[in-house]
């Protein structure tokens, strides 16, 4: 085997300290003509210089004028995202010069697409190649011809073409978006994305997005000339339009700011056109915030405005903070625990499009909380004891209510152990006394969020609308042998008491069901979880069952979910609903091939004999090239019906999306999220 002479040696030995050239390089053979002072590299010759790693049979060295050559040479980046051959190379002081070359982001041999060039050009300290008299070429065909272009040498973002995204569907046509990236500075990038829908007009999405090392944001804004708006009962202007403003920062160590504002022209267009760069595609709340946190050492203070606009058109105005103050201390000691909430807030009603009640209500809310916990190996028991007050004024009337509730929690574990085993028994009890009747039937500040989520519910905080008193009677069974796991819940629940809650005009009935909860995972391929509710006096039911498969090139994800006979007493009618939901989902994904992937999911509701949701998707990909193809059917409410003939009703949506990538194509075809990743400071 022959060992090959490292450049250390060579420079130590010939080239003196005249050299200047930035350059590692390895032979096995080297040779001197003192005379000319050129340096001869032969047998497995490899230069590495800047970014770029040549490889040659034979390599020149001109001392004189600090200039490699060689012919009939091989090159990549240190990353592996480029790869190419030329006929002549010419590695000088301030840049790399190749000659007649071919190159591409594959290493095979059957590449799917490469570029040739006359003459590639690379500056010292850049991170991409100049590239002249190009011609681009996919499956042995030309497809274009560039005659001058900038394509990078590794994967640091680079201003330039993203992914375009194709779609069709009844309402808008055909749907065009080429997102275009604009890295401006090591901390801030835009993009612009154009839109042309055939059925609609022209249209405009951008995201600018910033990062320092004490703040964080990003701004989006979208616009749309839509001359055949669909509605038109609105008053809707032509333009429709939307943005969304989010920034964060860290003022000190422990206090922080944090600002949110969004809005939209009309209540229908992010539903209608909403894109991945608005960031608001799938919302149905638009919030505006300004807050302002500092956290001690056992406590937290926070003062904010929070408010929001309802998207949902016939939705009425909801009661939003200006502003509000909340403190809350905490304190702990080993077994002791003790904490105090405390919120103090002005509210205004808002956010709907189309009501006009201003309706204010101001809220002073205290609930000091003390638990203790005991709790050995096979035991534990925690008693909690809490007090809340509450105060409101709406307009000139106003109340105040002082409520307490007890809490016992307990479990016990029982173990039986064997080889290879690990069996668990958890029995519990939890029992709640809480006496809430007198604010039964008042207004409930935060139920304007609740068409949203819990999670938006709490920033607006918990008025305790119930009268329960519960007990909870169970035990939780957990089992282990091998890879085989097991868990199975069981509880019954028993409410004393009024059997119902308050959510403004509506009287929701509350059943005392028995639950089971099952869990098993076998191997980490397959896992079951079962979910049964049941209240035979009530006659509720709830089922919910999931099953999921999963292997290296199959995944299979099976869901079903049965409610009967959800009660609700509206209070304005005088009359009992009943509501029953039956759902089926399908979830799948599945390799073909090597290079072949689809996947499909489907949403049915079985009560009404409707699909909700379809989508069928078909991927190829190899090393250089990546094709799609997405289907989308969707259930979606048709709000011309709803709003000119107040008649509910709902269509069935198609949309195709296709999409393409010519791997490390510059930055086309490259994915957005690449490009839209996140980085540190």
């Amino acid at each position: 085997m022959i060992k090959k002479i490292s450049s250390l040696l060579i420079l130590l030995s010939f080239l003196g300290s005249s050299y200047s050239l930035d350059v590692e390089f390895e032979s096995n053979k080297t040779s001197f003509d003192s005379k000319k002072e050129i340096l001869l590299l032969e047998g497995d010759v490899s230069l590495k210089y800047e970014n770029l790693i040549f490889k040659a049979d034979k390599v020149e060295f001109d001392k004189k004028n600090d200039l490699f050559t060689s012919k009939k040479l091989t090159f990549s980046s240190f990353d592996n995202y480029l790869y190419g051959s030329a006929n002549e190379v010419e590695i000088l002081k301030k840049n790399v010069i190749l000659k007649k070359v071919e190159f591409s982001s594959c290493p095979c041999s059957n590449k799917i697409w490469w570029i040739e060039s006359k003459e590639l050009n690379f500056k010292n300290g850049e991170d991409f190649i100049s590239a002249k008299n190009s011609k681009l070429i996919v499956q042995g065909r030309t497809l274009a011809f560039i005659n001058k272009a900038n394509f990078p040498i590794n994967y640091e973002r680079k201003t330039g073409i993203l992914l375009p995204e194709v779609s069709i569907n009844e309402r808008s046509g055909l749907d065009v978006k080429i997102p275009i990236y604009l890295n401006l500075k090591t901390n801030l990038d835009l993009v612009i994305e154009p839109r042309v829908m055939t059925q609609r007009g022209i249209g405009l999405n951008n995201e600018l997005r910033y990062l320092g090392k004490s703040y964080e944001g990003f701004f989006n804004f979208s616009a749309l000339n839509d001359s055949k708006s669909s509605y038109k009962n609105l008053e809707s202007d032509s333009l429709r339009w939307s943005y969304n403003l989010n920034h964060f920062q860290n003022i000190d160590s422990s206090t922080f700011f944090d600002l949110r504002a969004s809005s939209a022209g009309d209540p229908f267009y992010l539903s209608d056109l909403g894109s991945i760069v608005s960031g608001l595609s799938r919302t149905f709340v638009l919030p505006n915030k300004v807050e302002i946190s500092h956290f001690g050492r056992n406590y937290i203070l926070k003062a904010d405005i929070n408010s929001f606009k309802l998207v949902n058109p016939l939705g009425g105005n909801q009661y939003q903070r200006f502003p509000g103050l909340d403190y809350k201390y905490f304190f702990n000691d080993r077994n002791f625990n003790f904490s105090l909430d405390s919120d103090f807030a002005f509210y205004r009603k808002g956010g709907s499009y189309r009501n006009n009640d201003k309706q204010k209500l101001t809220r002073i809310f205290i609930n000091p909380k003390i638990s203790y916990a005991y709790f050995n190996k096979n035991y534990f028991l925690e008693t909690s004891f809490l007090m809340k007050y509450l105060f409101k004024e709406i307009d000139d009337s106003s109340n105040s209510e002082l409520l307490s509730t007890l809490k016992i929690n307990n479990f016990f574990n029982f173990y039986e152990k064997k080889e290879n085993s690990n069996l668990k028994i958890q029995p519990f009890l939890n029992f709640s006394i809480s006496d809430q009747k007198k604010i039964i039937n008042q207004v409930n500040v935060d139920s304007g969020l609740r068409m949203s989520s819990l999670n938006e519910n709490s920033e607006f905080g918990d008025l305790f609308v119930s009268n329960q008193n519960d007990l909870n009677i169970g035990t939780k069974i957990f089992s282990k042998k091998g890879k085989n796991l097991l868990n199975v819940k069981i509880q019954k629940l028993f409410t004393f008491g009024t059997k119902k809650i308050f959510i403004e005009d509506k009287k929701i009935l509350l059943p005392e069901p028995l639950t089971i909860r099952i869990k098993y995972k076998s191997n980490s391929k397959i896992q079951f979880e079962s979910y049964y509710s049941f209240d035979d006096d009530e006659n509720y039911s709830l089922y919910k069952n999931s099953f999921q498969y999963r292997k290296k090139d199959f995944n299979l994800s099976l869901g079903h979910r049965l409610i009967k006979n959800i009660k609700i007493y509206n209070l304005d009618v005088d009359s009992l609903e009943k509501k029953k939901i039956n759902s089926l989902e399908i979830t799948s994904r599945f390799n073909f091939s090597k290079n072949w992937s689809g996947g499909i999911k489907v949403i049915n509701d079985l009560e009404q004999e409707s699909n909700v949701n379809s989508v069928i998707s078909i991927d190829y990909e190899n090393e250089g090239l990546v094709l799609g193809f997405t289907y989308v059917n969707s259930l979606q409410l048709d709000w011309e019906s709803i709003l000119e003939n107040n008649n509910f009703k709902d269509y069935h949506s198609d949309r195709f999306r296709l999409f393409f990538e010519l791997k490390g194509l510059g930055s086309l075809g490259r994915p957005k999220e690449d490009f839209l990743r996140r980085r540190s400071l």
